[in-house]
This record gives structure tokens, C-alpha cells and sequence, in this order.
């Protein structure tokens, strides 16, 4: 009589929290492409610039139970179930913002002209994205436009 091996097969909890991960990048990512900036984003959701770069970038994800997952599901047009539903990738970043035509809408009432103060803390936001070469070729094309200018 040959022994019953049983295999079980553990779907890990990593898997799924890097899918998480990688849904909530696409809807920072949708956000940005709306016209939002991490700065603005941050601002609305009552976060440090450093948590929406975190989101960006797929480091990290808030917990559901969370006041950051609560907001960022309100400020997306969402709620906490929907926002809850795409993460898990039950419904689709389309379906999810559907509910984001509504807020895009009222955003834009909303707008106002930046300070240059805040044009500089945006700018140096996403000169902190890049590259070093592309910092490089940032501040030549910098310099070379001043010169024109003076």
C-alpha cells in the first residue's frame, strides 16, 4: 500500500498584497493623469507628500480599516468598499473611476492659481522623481534659459 501524499498549495499573502500594491500605483498614476500632482494629492488627503510617493511607487498600501483608506476612497469619488473592491481586483480601475467624473468636476471648480512658493515645492517634488542625468539635463536646459533671459 503506497502513503497518500497530500500537497497543499498556499496562495502567499506577499501575492497579494504586491497585486494591491500594484492597483493602488495605477490609481495614483490615473490620479496624476487627471491633473492632480502628489502635492495636491497629499494636501487633499491630509498625508505626508512621502505617503502618496510611497502609494506611487508600490512600497506601500493602507490598511482598509485605516483613516488614509477612508479618504483616499472619498477624495477618488469612491468609498471604502468600492476602493476595497479594486484593490482586491474584483472590479476594474474603469469601473472604479466612473465615480472619479464627479470629482474631476467639482476639482475644477475648485482650482486656483498656485503661489510661487507652491510651483516651487511642486517642481522640486518632481525633480526628486528623476534620475541624477535627468536632474542634470533639468538644471542645463535651466541655465541655458536663463541666459537667454538675462
Amino acid at each position: 500500500m503506497k502513503p497518500q501524499v497530500s500537497v497543499a498549495t498556499f496562495n502567499s499573502g506577499s501575492s497579494t498584497m504586491q497585486e494591491r500594491q500594484k492597483r493602488l500605483a495605477q490609481l495614483v498614476e490615473q490620479l496624476l493623469k487627471d491633473g492632480w500632482t502628489q502635492t495636491t494629492l497629499s494636501e487633499a488627503l491630509g498625508v505626508d507628500f512621502t505617503t502618496v510617493y510611497r502609494w506611487l511607487k508600490g512600497k506601500t498600501v493602507p490598511e482598509a480599516d485605516s483613516r488614509n483608506f477612508q479618504r483616499l476612497a472619498k477624495v477618488t469619488g469612491g468609498d471604502s468598499e468600492s476602493l476595497q473592491l479594486y484593490l482586491d481586483g474584483e472590479i476594474s480601475l474603469s469601473t472604479y473611476c466612473q465615480g472619479l467624473e464627479k470629482q474631476k468636476l467639482q476639482g475644477i471648480k475648485k482650482r486656483k492659481t498656485l503661489s510661487s512658493e507652491e510651483i516651487k515645492r511642486e517642481v522640486l517634488a518632481q525633480i526628486y522623481l528623476l534620475d541624477p542625468a535627468d536632474i542634470a539635463e533639468v538644471i542645463s536646459t535651466s541655465v541655458a534659459f536663463l541666459i537667454k533671459r538675462a
